[in-house]
């Protein structure tokens, strides 16, 4: 059993969150019925967090980190072009990051994506994607300004320009011009938006950190100027990976994300 925490008003949380219970044979915490707190032992589902569920969010991750019950953190996509009718869902964390997974490739197959990119040598600007506020000081725990940091740390390491994207909760609008500003771009930087899995399929080189999906793929800031390039079947063996660990409504509902799901913790343990 899980008990999913909705955003409060939030009508595509509430959806989500109905969705992957069914599947498990949870049921939905709605807002005053029971909200002060977790339920000992049993798994918490997150989609989105505000005001509304950050305490139980919180106590989730800190329950989780000592070695009690598991949460279940759900966001978008990895894949731009499969932003709202794929959802990626990781245990115990915000992204899949885990190194030691590898895939047949079958459900990357099936989404279609234009085919990845082969590596740009140089380019002409950094692309700086910062995520918002209360994702960096909420759910990430950033101790100060991410967007400032990096950008001072930029400029100690190069002089190329850097275009800096604004953020915005339109995430349709941001991937959409994403693209345009990977045109002639150097390398791009974000603590770990999706945009990230963007780049490196463009073959733009990506620093991130360590809680960003690509990052088995990225670089060391020390090697701005010359990033590494992971080798190709690197990258796609990533893409694989991550196609394996998003799902739709539908597969939620069936089952399919909930038995994926405990399969992996299964050879997890």
């Amino acid at each position: 059993m899980v008990i999913a925490y909705p955003v409060a008003g939030k009508a595509k949380s509430l959806e989500i969150c109905r969705a992957f219970v069914e599947g498990c044979g949870g049921v939905v915490m709605q807002k005053g019925a029971g909200l002060a707190g977790l339920t000992p032992g049993v798994p918490a589902f997150f989609y989105g967090v505000d005001a509304s569920n950050q305490h139980l969010y919180d106590a989730a991750v800190k329950r989780a980190a000592h070695g009690g019950a598991p949460f279940y953190y759900c966001d978008n996509s990895y894949f731009d072009a499969t932003r709202q009718h794929y959802f990626r869902v990781t245990s115990n964390g915000l992204q899949y990051v885990r190194r030691d997974r590898t895939s047949n490739g079958a459900r990357y197959r099936t989404l279609n994506l234009s085919p990845i990119r082969p590596w740009r040598a140089q380019g002409e600007h950094i692309v700086v994607c910062p995520q918002s506020d209360h994702f960096m000081r909420n759910i990430v725990k950033y101790p100060g300004d991410w967007c400032r940091d990096t950008i001072r740390r930029l400029n100690r390491v190069t002089s190329l320009p850097v275009c800096l994207r604004d953020w915005s909760p339109d995430k349709g609008a941001l991937a959409a011009t994403l693209e345009q500003d990977l045109l002639d771009a150097h390398a791009l930087i974000t603590h770990s938006s999706a945009a990230a899995i963007t780049a490196l399929h463009h073959g733009i080189p990506v620093f991130c950190s360590q809680l960003c999906a690509a990052s088995p793929c990225a670089s060391l800031f020390d090697d701005l100027e010359e990033p590494h390039l992971a080798p190709d079947p690197a990258r796609e063996q990533l893409f694989h990976v991550l196609a394996d660990n998003q799902w739709t409504l539908d597969e939620m509902r069936y089952g399919q994300c909930w038995a994926d799901l405990q399969q992996q913790q299964e050879q997890s343990a």
